[in-house]
């Protein structure tokens, strides 16, 4: 008993005599460390999703682009205008979409259009929230269109046809009028859904509500093209009403010249030209004017709008139309005239040395005919004529 007592007296004393010696030791000063501020933190998850990215770890990269975001944001209150905080949050937020984007690409190329679908919406969301800073809100409004038109395709190779007419219909929202995307509707709702009812009515109800010459260009085409003209013409003529413009007249003049309407062809001609459009065209239009005119057998309008246009455009071709006309009427001097022409623009155009030099003969003017026909007289297609002229003179 009396052991065990000192056993503990003596535990006790030296407790105390550890104690007493810890009191005099000098106690170390804890080591401070700074933990990384969050736009410190921001920047190592940006790197490490770039990393990620470069590696094809798309989930990861998307996890850190995430962390990244939101480190970013964290910071934004206190962030200085040099640390450009929401710069970089927009950095972010685009290599996020781009990420979402790339997946789709490679989900697209397996034949998994459900996932891409996901991640085209994703991108597409990421686009819709920006508030653009370093990019213009135009190039968003791009990038947004052109992602709904990849939606609009998987959809359709997903065999999701009426989610891919949503899709487009969110295009047209960006490309109002588009006559892409409009067609594009059309032959989904006629080739795909097979509803030719509803095909033409998309396209009806877009044209009525929106009052846009381009769909009803396109409503018009739809009905040609099913070989029915009387209403194709309707709405070719409700197109012209709204849109005056070179594509209208000439795209309108086009259709009534292939349905063989070639008089109702040139008064819509007429009125282009009349609206004064530049030289290319108003030449291309009396050239188109001249050919309708010849499809009505009327020779003298034909070669009137013939010339008319060589006043804006100095064309061989048409010079030659003219002469040959001239030398068909025996006016001689005309013929020299467009035949020289002809032949300054083109000095190939044998066809013109024969007419000039024929001419030449008629008015007695032997020299100038022998010079051209000379030239010709071996010449595989005029030249046998060329020679019996030369024999005259001789």
């Amino acid at each position: 008993m009396k052991i065990t007592r000192y056993l503990l007296l003596a535990l006790l004393a030296l407790t105390l005599l550890i104690a007493a010696c810890s009191s005099n030791k000098k106690i170390p000063e804890p080591e401070v460390v700074i933990p990384p501020s969050p736009l410190e933190l921001a920047r190592a998850a940006a790197d490490s999703g770039a990393t990620a990215f470069s590696e094809e770890n798309y989930q990861a990269a998307l996890a850190a682009f995430a962390q990244a975001r939101d480190y970013y944001n964290e910071a934004l209150p206190t962030a200085l205008e040099t640390d450009s905080v929401a710069v970089n949050i927009e950095r972010i937020q685009l290599n996020i979409a781009l990420t979402y984007m790339t997946m789709a690409k490679e989900s697209v190329e397996l034949n998994l259009y459900g996932d891409a679908l996901t991640e085209y919406e994703s991108a597409v969301n990421v686009y819709k929230s920006l508030t653009p800073l370093t990019i213009p809100a135009s190039e968003r409004d791009t990038y947004v269109s052109t992602l709904y038109r990849n939606l609009a395709v998987t959809a359709e190779n997903a065999v999701q046809y009426e989610r891919a007419l949503g899709y487009y219909d969110k295009v047209l929202e960006y490309e109002p009028g588009s006559e892409e995307i409009l067609n594009i509707k059309y032959h989904v709702l006629k080739d795909k859904i097979k509803d030719e009812v509803r095909a033409y009515q998309v396209l009806k109800d877009y044209a009525d509500v929106s009052q846009d010459y381009r769909a009803y260009l396109i409503l018009a085409q739809a009905y040609k093209d099913n070989g029915d003209k009387v209403t194709a013409a309707t709405y070719y003529d409700r197109a012209l009403e709204i849109g005056k413009s070179a594509d209208v007249y000439t795209r309108v003049a086009d259709f009534y010249r292939e349905i063989a309407n070639y008089q109702k062809s040139n008064e819509v001609l007429e009125r282009f030209v009349a609206t004064g459009p530049d030289n290319a065209a108003l030449a291309l239009a009396y050239r188109v004017m001249a050919g309708n005119y010849d499809k009505l057998r009327n020779n003298v309008k034909k070669i009137e709008f013939y010339d008319k246009s060589l006043t804006y455009d100095q064309n061989a071709d048409v010079a030659l139309i003219i002469a040959n006309y001239y030398n068909q009427q025996k006016n001689w001097d005309r013929v020299i005239t467009y035949a020289t022409q002809t032949i300054n623009l083109d000095s190939s155009k044998t066809a013109a040395f024969l007419l000039r030099g024929n001419a030449y003969y008629m008015k007695k003017r032997f020299p100038e005919a022998k010079a051209d026909l000379t030239r010709i007289q071996n010449d595989a297609t005029y030249g046998k004529s060329a020679r019996d002229i030369l024999d005259r003179i001789k």
